[in-house]
């Protein structure tokens, strides 16, 4: 009986175990700015980088009477003044030659600079998608180039090598790359299929778009061109590539039971840059706020790579503290002042053509309903230090009650375990965690070779602190995203409280300072590990 209990018991253990390794997943949450060689992006290439004479260098576009005529018929807003002057603008354009696309903005902006800065979102796009040129070679598309192993960043190169070694440990080797940050799905495809070609695992796009989310889930894939230009606003993408729409097509043809199956044979799917509000309605019906019968499948993919706004749309769920939110658009000066939106981001540029509605076009907005929602322990944010949004993300933890915000500096990854909620941070610079407990904030800021859990950051308050003096005043601070910078200076000065000011609201200030619960501990390369900065927040 003993013998036969105890063969039990070690099957119950052997299934539990099984069950914890199937439901384990890593995250990669890139900050953005993947710095990436590519015949699109020299710039990130070292020197003497040499390309396929076929690859794709840059967009043309070209102004004849035929595009003219379509853009007139087809204009997509109901200003027919707009449309009138367009018209008239292009007519004076009106080439033989393609032109590059700073060729074309400069010939905008000598006839009518106005009409160029007034365009809204959806007519500036309109306008440019229309006029672009398929670019074709031997009855071949020409497409952009990636050389990963000639990038000028070696954080770059590391953060991908970091995640083909994971890729490469699970059955399949299979990655499926979905653009659908993008307001072009297509245009971003040929970069993230070639960026992990040079590798021996099995990467290649999949065409799930907003556009096709809903189509294939309507039975509607004759209109796939319609559902483009009412949610992405883009355009004529089947004469510019007629390939990808085609893959697009067949995919939704091929039904959702499909496309279920295509996720299910994939171990590891990336999310790409750009809107993560577009990324949502791969998820969620924006109508209905449902999730798509094939959510959860991506939900329990074992690797979930994004970058930027692939990383954002991450937040989501619901912990302890109540839903997470998916931040989606602000500035840390707007939200100090004016505090945290449940609403829609406001459309990009609005402030520039008017139509910001109701919110200013900096507005702290996020979806209270989070996103995907397999990173619930907080919310992140991306572009962090580079872009100053430490304010912006402790206005809404304090709005939303969460405990830990995650903020992800460019060109840095933060890689997250989801059986030992252990956290490596990958790359370049670092990432930067806010506490908000009891009506307070803490800073810590975790550089890149680190590995933590949240319980690593607490500090007893009896242990030996170093003396500290003095005070660093920054004027325009808060806008001009110098907090990472600034609090290295202040650990290394040892200075005892460093206050942003900014000069254009007087009224504003946000103030770090050291007190017995802070330490600064510096790493082999100079930087500092700062843990327990105290971060307080006025706007009055």
């Amino acid at each position: 009986m003993n013998f036969v209990s105890l063969v039990y018991k070690s099957l119950m253990l052997i299934v539990a175990l099984m069950s914890i390794n199937a439901s384990s997943q890593t995250l990669y949450l890139i900050g953005g700015a993947l710095k990436t060689c590519s015949s699109m992006s020299g710039k990130n290439c070292v020197e003497k980088t040499h390309f396929s004479p076929a690859a794709k260098t840059h967009l043309l576009y070209l102004v004849d009477k035929h595009r003219i005529a379509q853009i007139n018929h087809l204009w997509p807003s109901e200003n027919v003044s707009h449309k009138l002057a367009t018209r008239k603008l292009l007519n004076k354009i009106n080439k033989k030659r393609p032109l590059s696309k700073d060729q074309l903005v400069d010939l905008f902006k000598l006839h009518d600079k106005h009409l160029y800065r007034t365009w809204s979102n959806q007519e500036y796009n309109f306008v440019f998608d229309m006029l672009e040129l398929p670019l074709i070679i031997n009855q071949k598309r020409v497409i952009e180039q990636v050389i990963t192993q000639n990038n000028r960043v070696a954080a770059s190169s590391e953060i991908i090598d970091e995640i083909v070694a994971k890729i490469k440990t699970t059955n399949s080797r299979r990655l499926h790359l979905v653009t659908a940050s993008s307001r072009d799905p297509y245009e971003s495809a040929d970069f993230y299929n070639g960026l992990f070609d040079a590798y021996d695992i099995d990467a290649a796009w999949l065409p799930l778009t907003p556009a096709l989310s809903k189509a294939i889930t309507k039975n509607d894939c004759d209109n796939l061109d319609k559902y483009r230009n009412e949610i992405n606003q883009v355009y004529n993408r089947e004469a510019v590539y007629p390939d990808l729409t085609s893959q697009e097509r067949a995919l939704c043809n091929g039904g959702v039971s499909n496309l279920i199956a295509q996720l299910k044979n994939s171990d590891a799917i990336f999310f790409n840059g750009g809107d993560q509000s577009l990324t949502k309605q791969i998820f969620v019906d924006a109508q209905s706020h449902q999730s798509y019968p094939w959510t959860d499948v991506i939900r329990t993919r074992h690797i979930l790579i994004g970058t930027s706004a692939g990383t954002a749309v991450q937040s989501g769920g619901q912990n302890e503290h109540g839903l997470v939110p998916m931040i989606t658009n602000g500035s840390s000066v707007n939200a100090l002042k004016n505090g945290a939106f449940s609403e829609s981001a406001p459309a990009q540029n609005c402030h520039n053509h008017g139509g910001c509605s109701k919110l200013d076009y900096d507005a702290l907005t996020f979806e209270e309903l989070g996103g995907l929602g397999t990173f619930d322990i907080g919310i992140l944010d991306t572009h962090f230090s580079e872009r100053g949004r430490t304010v912006r993300l402790a206005v809404l933890l304090a709005h939303s009650n969460q405990q830990f915000g995650f903020g992800v500096d460019e060109t840095t990854v933060l890689k997250f375990d989801s059986q030992t909620q252990y956290m490596k941070v990958i790359g370049k610079q670092g990432v930067v965690v806010i506490e908000f407990k009891n009506s307070h904030f803490r800073y810590h800021f975790i550089p890149s070779g680190y590995s933590f859990a949240l319980n690593d950051l607490a500090t007893s308050s009896n242990e030996f602190v170093v003396e500290t003096r003095g005070h660093d005043i920054i004027e325009n601070g808060i806008s001009d995203a110098v907090i990472r910078e600034k609090l290295q200076a202040m650990c290394a000065n040892k200075l005892a409280k460093v206050t942003l000011k900014e000069g254009s609201s007087p009224e504003l200030s946000v103030v770090f300072k050291r007190d017995n619960k802070t330490r600064c501990e510096r790493q082999a390369d100079g930087r500092y590990l700062i843990k327990n900065m105290h971060l307080a927040l006025a706007n009055r």
